[in-house]
């Protein structure tokens, strides 16, 4: 994120709503670690974005993707 508090180009801003004590842990989490939250949620989206990809094929004769 800028320095303005607006994402950068080619990104976007993601709002949640999630338990408090998840959110808690996560803050917990990220500041033991030394890292920012969005450092700490980023690689854990994208692996499961990946692994989620990895499972989905285009079935034959679709339009689009199906399960693998």
């Amino acid at each position: 994120m800028s320095t303005t508090g607006r994402p950068e180009p080619g990104m976007r801003r993601l709002t949640l709503d999630l338990p408090a004590e998840l959110v808690e842990w996560v803050w917990g989490f990220a500041e033991i670690s030394h890292r920012s939250v969005e450092d700490v949620v980023r690689p854990l989206i994208e692996e499961e974005k990946a692994r989620v990809e990895a499972g989905w094929d285009p079935g034959p004769g679709t339009d689009g993707p199906g399960p693998a």
